[in-house]
């Protein structure tokens, strides 16, 4: 059985399969059957790697939207909150092309969490769950 097979298998059980780090996590809302465990505790090593380069190219694609969808600010303006320079709060200068964008240090953060959702939405690739996070009080560990 082919990683993308059993991928799909999980997810016709109602499973979604989680990468974090080394290990696969489960959010399902019931047990999956004990032959699913079994398929994805075998191919554990080869689903990490196919998620891993799954994740790579949602990440290239995301930036990349970002950079082609790129809003520049006048110098001395924070792209994210508007306001002018900070004492205690430098800029972060930020290039796209041929644009600049200032931007608070204490604002980056959200600046760029508002432009990976707006990317990962434009491109339907959903919201990403942070790793090591459960989702749902329903979630289930699976192989480690």
């Amino acid at each position: 059985m082919t990683v993308e097979e059993a991928l799909e298998l999980a997810r016709r059980h109602g499973v979604n399969v989680i990468l974090d780090g080394d290990s696969l996590h489960l959010e399902a809302d019931a047990p999956p059957p004990n032959g699913l465990l079994a398929i994805l505790g075998r191919g554990k090593w080869d689903i990490v790697a196919a998620l891993r380069l799954r994740e790579a190219e949602e990440r290239r694609r995301v930036i990349q939207r970002i950079a082609d969808n790129f809003t520049p600010s006048p110098p001395g303006v924070c792209a994210h909150c508007g306001e002018g320079a900070r004492v205690a709060d430098p800029f972060v200068l930020l290039f796209a092309n041929d644009d600049r964008a200032d931007i608070h240090s204490s604002c980056h953060s959200a600046w760029w969490a508002k432009r990976e959702a707006e990317a990962r939405s434009a491109l339907g690739l959903g919201i990403r769950p942070m790793a090591g996070i459960a989702l749902a009080s329903n979630s289930t560990t699976g192989p480690q």
